[in-house]
């Protein structure tokens, strides 16, 4: 019969302090409510991170930062913080071990910059005037545009943007997530690789988009010296533009077919090998319109305003 083994005076003390020390992890009861509040300068950096659940921005007149909502099981706490003109909201979370989401509220300063980061976590912005980045993994992204830059990156998650003065700059990136933007009025950048991606601008002055696969549509008046670029692989393009037309177009298909409701009608580019091609202009031809794709489809038409 093996000996029976009886612990260590050292052993049972380490154990006894490894126990203790785990019993002081502050761990969060299911839906622990959030209410803080801090002062925060009223045109300065809210940055915002969370895993899993979602946040919420608002703005409103006050120069405070106000963080409501609930706190995950599991989570270990809030970080709030605040130093010189930046904002810190965090939710820490234990190194292991099952955490739920966690819904922040929070309410900044109409002027402030915001930064939001995320993984699984929705981000819904609204009434924000100044400059945006936001970031998520599987969350999607729903925030209104004003005369401030805008910056939008997810991989699987939606994009949701709307409005948009005529100098603001707006930068969208997904991976098989869709984007749709509706009323924006100055630059417009989009880049996808499965997703789709469509723009309906109040008038379009500056905008390239670019995708693999996914499909690319544009609609809206074009300015005066447009500057427009739409490029995909596989996907389809399609450009609805509000009358009158005054642009010089160039269209272009390897093997995929070019639809053009104004204007001449497309030619093949070779008279032996692949490919369709359309250049022309409308009207003055200020603007300039360029579409290219590899085996994606072309429709170009003009609609009422």
């Amino acid at each position: 019969m093996l000996p029976r083994l009886h612990p260590t005076p050292a052993a049972s003390l380490s154990g006894l302090l490894a126990i203790s020390l785990l019993c002081c992890v502050p761990i969060a009861p299911a839906g622990t409510p959030l209410n803080e509040r801090r002062a925060a300068d009223p045109a300065g950096t809210v940055e915002i991170s969370n895993t899993a659940g979602s946040v919420r921005v608002t703005a409103w007149p006050r120069n405070e930062v106000e963080v409501t909502g609930t706190l995950g099981k599991g989570a270990q706490r809030l970080e709030f913080t605040q130093s010189g003109k930046v904002t810190r909201i965090k939710v820490v979370l234990p190194s292991s071990g099952r955490v739920d989401g966690t819904d922040l509220v929070v309410r900044i300063p109409a002027a402030s910059a915001l930064s939001v980061n995320t993984v699984s976590a929705d981000i819904r912005a609204t009434g924000v005037l100044g400059a945006q980045r936001l970031q998520a993994v599987s969350g999607g992204i729903d925030t209104e545009a004003a005369a401030e830059d805008i910056e939008c990156k997810t991989v699987s998650g939606d994009v949701a943007i709307k409005g948009g003065g005529k100098d603001t700059v707006i930068n969208v990136t997904t991976v098989s997530g869709d984007a749709s933007l509706t009323g924006v009025s100055g630059e417009v950048n989009g880049n996808t690789v499965s997703g789709d991606l469509s723009v309906t601008a109040a008038t379009a002055n500056r905008s390239r988009l670019a995708s693999t696969s996914g499909d690319l549509g544009l609609r809206g008046k074009l300015g005066a010296d447009a500057r427009i670029e739409l490029q995909s692989t596989s996907g389809d393009v399609r450009v609805d533009l509000a009358g009158p037309v005054s642009a010089d177009f160039d269209v272009s298909s390897f093997s995929g077919g070019i639809r053009n409701c104004f204007g001449p009608r497309p030619s093949r580019a070779s008279e032996y090998g692949p490919g369709t091609e359309l250049r022309f202009s409308q009207g003055e031809g200020a603007a300039r319109v360029r579409i290219k794709t590899m085996s994606g489809d072309v429709s170009l038409c003009d609609v009422k305003p």
